[in-house]
């Protein structure tokens, strides 16, 4: 029996090393963006430059996020802040770009869908943040903010649901759970939930200390006569 030729490899993005790599149709290597980390002292100053970078999960997109910070000399005070994301599409070149795009400390600027059609992107602009699910291309499908601060943000794997955790100083932090499909916005108090936590998948269902708390596909309840 003759086994059937193994299909060419599809053209993808790949994370290797400290690299992001195109490999195209033929299985070759045609783009390399390195990724770093340098720190750089004069006058002062000190410039911390971190290029980052991650795949979506079926290496259809990728991004990189170039971040500049200029300190004092003694690193006690940000002097200047520069930042610029770039999503890359499945040709191997950039789609599109943002200077608001950021990321709060310990967090990604941009978060993928599996399929990485659609995209969460967390911008800051007039000291203020706002999350920004878009689709491939970078338009806007729908929005949440301006926040204070935003402490975690997650996308579901099929692209249908965002939760973003977020909290104005010394007030009562919030999450606000987003139905991309149906443009619907759910705010619950942190406070409401176990330990100050929830989760949202993709059933639709937020879930806090193993209780349903919420649920966006849940049949409205009938009102009383």
């Amino acid at each position: 029996m003759v086994s059937e030729p193994a299909p060419p490899p599809e053209p993808q993005w790949i994370k290797r090393g400290s690299s992001l790599l195109y490999q195209d149709a033929a299985g070759d290597i045609v783009n390399e963006i390195p990724l770093s980390h340098a720190e750089e002292p004069g006058d002062g100053r000190q410039t911390v430059r971190d290029i980052t970078g991650e795949v979506c999960p079926n290496g259809r997109f990728a991004y990189i996020f170039d971040k500049s910070v200029v300190w004092n000399g003694s690193k006690t005070k940000i002097l200047e802040t520069d930042h610029l994301l770039k999503v890359y599409g499945t040709d191997g070149q950039m789609i599109w770009q943002s200077t608001h795009a950021d990321a709060p400390e310990g967090q990604a600027p941009l978060l993928f869908a599996n399929d990485g059609e659609t995209m969460l992107v967390l911008l800051h602009k007039a000291a203020a943040w706002t999350a920004s699910a878009r689709d491939y291309l970078g338009n806007p499908k729908m929005e949440a903010g301006p926040f204070a601060r935003v402490q975690a943000a997650s996308l579901t794997p099929s692209g249908r649901y965002v939760m973003v955790r977020w909290l104005i100083p010394d007030q009562n932090a919030t999450h606000t759970f987003l139905d991309l499909k149906t443009k619907t916005r759910k705010d619950i108090p942190s406070g409401d939930l176990y330990f100050g936590n929830a989760s949202l998948g993709d059933d639709g269902k937020v879930v806090s200390g193993k209780k349903v708390v919420f649920d966006f596909n849940a049949a409205p309840e009938a009102k009383k006569p």
